[in-house]
């Protein structure tokens, strides 16, 4: 695989930051300071974890202040943090029923007066939360896309009647990058109900409620974060810039340590992500203590395993396999654990876990990359890892790592039998040249990178046939950086001529970032 993805307890955790912000430059009325500051005060207790002193906080401000709706809205995003990680189904009821209070109580004070924004903000936003809980706990899709168009149009009218209340535009700027992201063969759908994404707008939207937003600072950068992610090459340090922030404004929070922690994972700076993952836990304290554990260390075993250290990759894993629950997305740290015992000559212990990947999440819409590794589990319990496959995990690590001379040098002992006669299969063809490929794109030698992604597009792969698709994007970044615009987007539109491949959303996403950057 190209990347190191930020894993699936850390997006989680992403987004557990997500809440509302501290006020630096407030541009909205608030008729009560006090009311605002225990606010302050209560969100800053939640970036910190200390969920029970924030509840306690937000349930005073519901008996001082009765008609005030920020109590209830974020008493109620404490229990969609709470669900969000857990996938507790008494917890995801528990903030249903509280969002849906907080939906009356507005509705309540938009009947006596329609242009009431404060009543029209916490609607439309808990619809909008309503949704991105659904979706992330594969709930109906149906009721997710309702509450999500219910938030859109009550924001979008919010923002038409007054233009300055900037916290709006955190929410609609997440809609438009949402929209954006979705995959091509759906689009058709979304236009037919009059919404169409666009990354780029949204982008600038989040941008505008970082900057003028009374309580939307702190999520709008941890959003502008996550999507400031470029390809790998592009060498744009935006997010990790954002999210180092984070810990610098919040250095008591451990989660934003994870958050920093899994980017520097995902740029390659492995040491650096250890470190920060172990300052985490020794930062767990409070809430989300189990979560803690979980998401620093499948992050310290992942970049354990990119250095090569597959003793301490496996023991970290094994905590973290300590902390999984049953809706966990895990496979492709089982796999990884597997590898790891594989390369340290257990091959039995190696087998246990590959037979531990689970295959009941495989057409879930958050399935894809379990689906990947449950294939990959399945070869590996017939067959171990060949000296093949071990040079190519170590080229692999050194190249995800920033050795790109290292990997290239690893890669370059099987060009020559690579080449020769029929000792390699088409698989095994494509995996070698995709990931030299994708180390020369590292490595900014784009003629060389389009040398072997060349030669992926006319291999006719079995199993690992989702590398051609991936690789005619790659060589549409490459003409598009060297101002051939046209063969570029030929390579693009070929991308969507494949279906039913692996990774294909994930591509979908990579190629919408990528053309709207």
């Amino acid at each position: 695989m190209k990347s190191t993805l930020i894993p699936k307890a850390i997006l989680v955790l992403l987004l557990l930051n997500s809440i509302i912000s501290k006020a630096d430059f407030p541009t909205q009325t608030r008729e009560n300071n006090t009311v605002d500051n225990e606010v302050i005060n209560g969100l800053d207790n939640v970036y910190n974890l200390r969920f029970n002193d924030a509840e306690s906080i937000f349930r005073n401000i519901q008996k001082s202040n009765p008609a005030d709706l920020r109590g209830y809205f974020y008493e109620s995003l404490i229990y969609f943090y709470k669900a969000l990680p857990t996938r507790d189904e008494a917890l995801f009821e528990k903030y249903l029923s509280l969002s849906e209070d907080v939906i009356a109580r507005s509705e309540k004070l938009l009947e006596k007066n329609e242009n009431n924004f404060d009543a029209m903000y916490y609607k439309g936003l808990s619809h909008s939360y309503r949704s991105l809980l659904m979706l992330s706990l594969n709930k109906s899709l149906l009721k997710a896309a309702s509450n999500g168009n219910d938030g859109y149009r009550i924001l979008s009218a919010l923002t038409e009647k007054n233009p300055e209340y900037y916290d709006a535009y955190m929410g609609l700027g997440l809609y438009k990058i949402a929209i954006g992201f979705v995959p091509e063969k759906f689009r058709w759908l979304l236009s037919l109900i009059g919404f169409s994404g666009n990354i780029r707008e949204g982008m600038n939207l989040l941008k505008k409620s970082l900057a003028k937003g009374h309580y939307t600072k702190t999520d709008s950068k941890v959003f502008l974060s996550i999507f400031s992610i470029k390809e790998k090459e592009d060498e744009d340090t935006q997010s990790l810039t954002f999210s180092k922030e984070l810990t610098e404004e919040y250095p008591e929070s451990p989660v934003f340590k994870v958050f920093y922690s899994g980017l520097l994972l995902q740029y390659g700076f492995s040491e650096e992500a250890v470190n920060i993952a172990d300052i985490a836990i020794e930062q767990n304290k409070f809430s989300f203590k189990e979560e803690i554990i979980k998401a620093a260390s499948a992050l310290k075993g992942s970049a354990f395993f990119r250095l090569n250290d597959y003793k301490k990759c496996s023991e970290n894993l094994e905590m973290y396999m300590k902390y999984v629950n049953k809706e966990d997305r895990y496979n492709v740290y089982m796999f990884t654990l597997g590898a790891a015992y594989e390369l340290q000559g257990n091959r039995q212990t190696a087998i246990e876990k590959y037979k531990s990947v689970q295959n009941n999440f495989i057409a879930e819409r958050d399935g894809e990359l379990d689906k990947l590794f449950y294939r990959y589990a399945q070869n590996k319990i017939k067959s171990p890892l060949s000296e093949f496959d071990k040079k190519m995990i170590k080229g692999m690590n050194l190249r995800e790592s920033n050795k790109t001379d290292d990997a290239i040098s690893v890669y370059n002992e099987y060009l020559k039998p690579m080449e020769s006669g029929n000792l390699f299969s088409d698989d095994e063809k494509i995996r070698f040249y995709y990931d030299l490929g994708v180390a020369y794109t590292y490595k900014k030698n784009s003629d060389k990178a389009a040398e072997f992604f060349n030669k992926c597009i006319k291999l006719n792969p079995q199993q690992e046939k989702w590398l051609v698709p991936h690789s005619y994007f790659e060589l549409g970044k490459i003409y598009f950086k060297n101002n051939n615009k046209k063969k570029a987007e030929e390579m693009f539109e070929t991308v969507y001529s494949y279906d039913d491949f692996d990774f294909e959303s994930f591509l979908e996403m990579r190629l919408a970032n990528y053309i709207n950057k």
